[in-house]
């Protein structure tokens, strides 16, 4: 079981004195880093929440990136009372432009059926052998909030609360991430000490 770490073990060169509660070294980012560099004119999207520390560190890795802060639309649109399917508007890329997608933990901040929409539209969007990052939340109080999850040194990530998003979680069951992310296929997952789970899925 990996390791998740608090503040009082917080490393010297932690990008953001304000994400105060944890940190950990991800192995999904990591491996999805690796995939990565294998590969040749890649093009990876983000879909939030916008954070300049993670354009930076993968600006450095990809051909092109593109963000579409997918937290920030849904939260909007449920503020509004507008049905949760309308963000998807907003993911209108060519089918198999993408080398990677970053997911992070929108998938289980939402309900089964627009998760599901969300998993169908990355498998139109991936490439063949392209990667796709989910996260799931666990038990702590810091995780019951939406998340930036900022990239820091030797694949460390940071927990930057976003409390201006209001996104319920689902906290989800092994099986039921698996299910809900088909038809992608699960390469990798991990689970760390304080309950969050990180999952590497594949196209094809």
């Amino acid at each position: 079981m990996a390791t998740f770490k608090t503040l009082a073990e917080r490393p010297k060169e932690h990008p953001d004195p304000d994400a105060k509660q944890v940190y950990y070294t991800s192995n999904v980012l990591r491996l999805f880093a690796e995939d990565l560099e294998r590969r040749q004119d890649t093009q990876v999207l983000d879909i939030g929440p916008i954070c300049g520390e993670n354009i930076t560190f993968l600006s450095r890795r990809v051909k092109r990136l593109y963000v579409c802060d997918m937290f920030l639309r849904m939260d909007r649109d449920r503020r509004k009372g507008l049905p949760p399917g309308r963000a998807w508007r907003h993911l209108d890329y060519p089918p198999q432009s993408f080398d990677g997608i970053l997911l992070w933990e929108l998938a289980d901040r939402l309900e089964e059926r627009e998760a599901r929409r969300l998993a169908e539209l990355c498998y139109t969007l991936i490439k063949p052998g392209g990667k796709v990052v989910v996260f799931v939340p666990g038990e702590q109080a810091v995780q019951q909030v939406v998340n930036a999850f900022v990239i820091g040194d030797g694949f460390r990530l940071y927990l930057r609360p976003q409390p201006h998003l209001d996104l319920p979680l689902r906290k989800r069951q092994n099986r039921n991430v698996l299910g809900m992310m088909a038809p992608l296929k699960s390469v990798k997952s991990f689970i760390y000490r304080n309950g969050l789970r990180e999952f590497l899925f594949q196209h094809g």
